[in-house]
């Protein structure tokens, strides 16, 4: 197996900058960082962001600074706001495995890194243990707090739930534990898709009650036919969210719902009318910082 080395770059930001990078390096398409706590300087934190050296030449690296420096302003033009290094394949887990600890998601949910044993105090939580892996991220995004968050007041018992865009699978993990009895998860990465059985894996032991499903949501619905979800949990871009909002109403039940998360404040309108548009009833909205997380219902079938 080739061994893969990675560029490290980090770079300073105000401390209410955060949500917007995490944003943007998803919207990037990176989704291996971290950020880390300055303990002298309350109002700023250290970006952390790894990169494949193999897919990221000097003109890949440079766009990438250009894109930061105007999303933070930051006016040097030979961009001296960014500190590059390589990290070799073997340090690779002792360079991020030190910025992720175990997290509390609302009332009953801890999600735990799965090299960390668990403490005592967390013994009566539902676990969700996780294995990001070199592909998945490192960084806490508040859309997928939301997310499990309303997911915990949401009956899952004996419930068929889709995952869109599944990642390393840890709503579809969420949705096993709350009782659902058959999860089905889809991403258009292999590397996600793996990520997703590796840890469910880790978590039950087996494979059970969960499918996966390798493609674009709206190409995977049609090719297999899926229907008649009780839920679906739908975790990524407002952009990617408003293409499949149609297929999503047609793939629910009836009073079937769907969680949306993944949307800025200032998108949720947009999506709302959209959802309004397409049959799917409103029936709550919640925010974390800049992100809002929107649960709707089909509440009848079109004649």
């Amino acid at each position: 197996m080739a061994i893969k080395d990675w560029y490290k770059v980090n770079f300073l930001i105000e401390s209410d900058s955060e949500d917007i990078i995490i944003w943007k390096l998803n919207e990037l398409g990176i989704s291996s960082f971290s950020f880390e706590y300055l303990i002298k300087n309350e109002n700023k934190k250290k970006v952390n962001v790894w990169l494949p050296i193999d897919d990221w030449g000097q003109s890949s690296r440079s766009g990438f600074e250009k894109i930061i420096g105007k999303l933070l302003n930051f006016n040097d033009p030979e961009n001296h706001f960014f500190d590059w290094s390589i990290i070799k394949e073997e340090d690779w887990l002792t360079s991020w495995k030190k910025y992720w600890a175990p997290e509390l998601v609302g009332n009953h949910l801890l999600i735990l890194p799965c090299w960390i044993n668990l403490d005592e105090k967390f013994k009566d939580k539902k676990i969700i243990k996780i294995d990001p892996g070199a592909a998945f991220g490192t960084g806490s995004h508040p859309s997928t707090y939301l997310c499990l968050e309303k997911m915990e007041n949401i009956l899952f018992s004996d419930k068929k739930v889709l995952d869109i865009g599944s990642g390393s699978g840890i709503l579809s993990i969420a949705a096993r534990l709350l009782g659902a009895k058959e999860v089905c998860a889809v991403d258009n990465d292999y590397l996600a898709m793996n990520s997703t059985s590796s840890n469910f894996q880790l978590n039950f032991g087996n494979l059970k009650n969960l499918n996966t499903y390798l493609g674009s949501f709206n190409e995977v619905i049609l090719k297999n036919q899926l229907k008649q979800f009780d839920i679906v949990l739908c975790n990524i871009l407002a952009e990617v969210i408003k293409e499949m909002i149609p297929n999503i109403h047609n793939c629910l039940r009836k009073n079937g719902e769907v969680i949306f998360s993944g949307i800025l404040n200032s998108q949720k309108d947009e999506i709302i009318k959209i959802l309004i548009q397409n049959d799917l009833k409103l029936l709550d909205v919640s925010t974390r910082k800049d992100w809002a997380c929107i649960t709707a219902q089909k509440a009848s079938d079109p004649t």
